[in-house]
């Protein structure tokens, strides 16, 4: 029985699933990009819902290893796209020494409070994604849930004058394991600020009994992973592609900053994959423009360019 759901799928207490959808024009695919599910339903249960209402041209995202190997199981292909970083809270934390020298600095700034969902909450969380540092640039859809939710709990840091430095939404990934699914700084905040706020997050968790704390996935890289983690299917053009595209846009969307903030809590990193029927240009074509990933790099090349135009000028007149 499979336990674990893709990423940003979520479990909850609940009578029936739901699922939410995007149809992908080009390829004709159907998206199911997030669902809530209740507690008791395995996937293999869920996969059996999924073909009864949209039937099997569906495309999952954030697929691990086990739910990969049962849909290619069934006729589906697999597209490894990036890694997913695991913290075993059953085990005594390992995160980097840099990370708990960051954390006390961090301390001395205010402290981390878990924030219950209201609409003035929401509407502090939008105004500290403004204040982040991509809060002026094109946001990226349907690949983490990207509002606070009465079904995700809410974690900031917060100051003794009660500004919000930093914050953290979680979902329940199954019953025993939590999903990390918006990261939002403030473009001011001191060093140890989100060292300071995921470190606590992890001891609140633990607390709870929770065995597994997912800090979510990090796109486009490609790690070292467990000897049975990476199975050999996606291995060919589109794969090497995919992330090839990860590299060129890293104006845009630097994964490798994201992957070493991570990366410093000494995770466990896990494949993630997208499943469908046939994995397509495009398919990849319409993920590309769904997510927001085009508009994105449209807008940094803009920028970008803007920027160095004056250069220009003033370099061709010397």
């Amino acid at each position: 029985m499979i336990d674990t759901l893709p990423l940003s799928w979520l479990k909850c207490d609940i009578a029936y699933p739901t699922f939410k959808s995007v149809r992908l024009p080009l390829s004709g695919l159907t998206w199911i990009h997030s669902a809530e599910i209740p507690f008791e339903l395995s996937f293999e249960e869920i996969y059996a819902e999924l073909v009864e209402r949209f039937g099997e041209g569906i495309l999952i995202r954030g697929c691990r290893s086990e739910i990969a190997r049962f849909l290619t199981g069934r006729g589906f292909a697999a597209l490894r796209t990036g890694a997913e970083a695991l913290i075993d809270l059953r085990s005594d934390t390992r995160a980097h020494s840099l990370v708990k020298g960051l954390s006390r600095r961090g301390k001395r700034w205010g402290r981390v409070e878990e924030v219950p969902f209201t609409e003035a909450c929401a509407e502090r969380f939008f105004r500290l994604r403004s204040a982040s540092a991509h809060g002026g640039k094109p946001q990226l859809r349907y690949l983490y849930r990207s509002v606070p939710d009465p079904l995700t709990r809410c974690f900031v840091y917060r100051t003794p004058g009660d500004r919000w430095l930093g914050a953290v939404t979680i979902s329940a990934s199954s019953e025993l394991g939590a999903h990390t699914e918006m990261i939002l700084r403030d473009r001011d905040a001191p060093p140890g600020v989100m060292e300071t706020l995921f470190l606590e997050i992890m001891d609140t968790f633990k607390e709870e009994g929770f065995k597994e704390f997912s800090l979510g996935e990090v796109p486009f890289v490609s790690h070292r992973f467990h000897a049975d983690a990476a199975p050999p299917y996606g291995r060919y053009i589109k794969e090497r592609l995919l992330f090839g595209t990860g590299y060129l846009l890293k104006y845009a969307y630097n994964f490798e900053n994201l992957f070493r903030f991570k990366n410093k809590f000494r995770p466990e990193w896990e494949p993630v994959y997208i499943c469908a029927p046939k994995i397509s240009w495009t398919a990849l074509a319409d993920m590309f423009v769904e997510t927001g990933f085009y508009a994105l790099s449209r807008s940094a090349l803009v920028s970008t360019m803007r920027t160095a135009a004056p250069r220009y000028k003033g370099s061709s007149t010397t």
